[in-house]
This record gives C-alpha cells, sequence and structure tokens, in this order.
C-alpha cells in the first residue's frame, strides 16, 4: 500500500492558510518559480472555480471532486487515500481505496490507444513503460472536467500528463507528473512529492456516490456543469 502523506490535495502551489485550508509549500518543480504557467485569460477561470468552492453543500460546490465525481490524474495519487500497485509483465493496476477505482495500465502496449470517448475520460487513457527501475505513465484523452486540487487548478480536454514513479528505497516512492496543455497554459510543468508506503494496512470500503444518496443529493455531473458555463 502507498500514500502520500502532504498537502497537494488543497493546493498544487505554496499558499497560506484559508478557512478549511492549512498553510503549505508548493509541489510545482518546474517552472522554478513554484507557479502553475497559466495563460493570462485561464486565471480568471481557476479563479472562479475557486469560489465556487466556498460552500459546504456539495450540490453547490464547483468541485467536481466534492460530488464523487473521478478526481482523474494526478489529483487522484495525493487525495490521501492509499493505494495498491500490482505489477505483472504485460501491466501495471493501481486500485485505490476511493471508490473502489481500479486503474489498468498496459506495458510496453502496441494496441493503440481507444478512441476518445465523447466529452473524454475523467481517468483518461494510460499506456506505460519502464525507464530504468522507474515506471512512466502516459495518459490522454481526459475530460475537461477534473481538476488538480482544491484551489480550482484546472485543464481543457487538451490535457496529457506524463507520470513517473521511481523506488527510492524499498518504502519510498518519488512521484512526478508533467503537464501539457496548449488551452491553458503557457508550457508544460511538473509537479514532485513523494509516497510512503504503508505497512499491515488494506483498502477500506469508501462509497462516496452512497454518502450523496444519503443526503439526497442527485450525482447529475456533468450535464449541471455544461449549463452552467
Amino acid at each position: 500500500m502507498w500514500r502520500a502523506w502532504n498537502l497537494a490535495k488543497y493546493d498544487l502551489e505554496d499558499h497560506g492558510a484559508k478557512p478549511g485550508v492549512p498553510a503549505g509549500r508548493g509541489f510545482v518543480v518546474d517552472p522554478a518559480d513554484g507557479r502553475i504557467p497559466y495563460k493570462p485569460e485561464a486565471l480568471a477561470r481557476r479563479a472562479k472555480n475557486y469560489e465556487g468552492t466556498k460552500t459546504l453543500d456539495p450540490v453547490k460546490s464547483s468541485d467536481p471532486f466534492a460530488k464523487c465525481y473521478l478526481p482523474g490524474i494526478p489529483r487522484m495519487t495525493y487525495l490521501g487515500w492509499p493505494f495498491q500497485i500490482l505489477q505483472t509483465p504485460e501491466d501495471v493496476t493501481f486500485v485505490y481505496e476511493w471508490a473502489h477505482k481500479k486503474r489498468v495500465v498496459p506495458i510496453d502496449s502496441k494496441v493503440p490507444l481507444p478512441p476518445k470517448d465523447e466529452g473524454g475520460a475523467w481517468m483518461g487513457n494510460a499506456r506505460g513503460r519502464y525507464d530504468g527501475n522507474a515506471l512512466v505513465v502516459t495518459v490522454t484523452n481526459f475530460n475537461a472536467y477534473t481538476w488538480f486540487d482544491m484551489a480550482g487548478n484546472y485543464h481543457s480536454d487538451a490535457l496529457q500528463v506524463v507520470e513517473r514513479y521511481t523506488p527510492m528505497n524499498a518504502d519510498t516512492l518519488q512521484y512526478e507528473a508533467t503537464i501539457t496543455d496548449p488551452k491553458v497554459f503557457t508550457r508544460p510543468w511538473t509537479i514532485r512529492m513523494t509516497l510512503q508506503r504503508q505497512k499491515d494496512i488494506g483498502l477500506l470500503d469508501y462509497e462516496c456516490t452512497a454518502m450523496l444518496d444519503d443526503l439526497g443529493i442527485d450525482h447529475t455531473w456533468p450535464r449541471d456543469f455544461d449549463e452552467e458555463k
């Protein structure tokens, strides 16, 4: 089992304390200033996204994750819930506690990526390879609905993520993700963090959608999202 013990889920950039959000250092290592390289016109959308999170009612939140929609990649990695990595010669499978999600990554596959779904996929489509002892996963074919964190940092359907999982020792992985999206950012940018092995634990049941049902909240995304836009 692996887990990210950090504050990346709140904001990938350096940030001060806010209501419900502890202060924390950022995880952007490229550019060197630690800032996400947004196009000027994209910054207004990020600000609007963040303003829409200032509610305790998940049905009113602008963050799709608050409504139990899949958080996408790389956000799933640093949500704070543990996940398992299973390896075979043909593929690597990530099994996440959150929503029981499984992600199967074919290794050195000659099979082309499936056609992009109408609107794209929440977790994208992935292909993997090994570079020395590092696992490199290229993910494309995303939809435009997921965010990178709770601060409203976002992307379009042109997103490509290249993940790199590098063993540092028996109990530590270095995780890097290089993010490219020419519709939103002026250049590719990279985050870096460590993942720690969690011994003597298992994956628990986590039914996010069931909790929404208990609250009487209709699971209507992305229809309501499109209407808001």
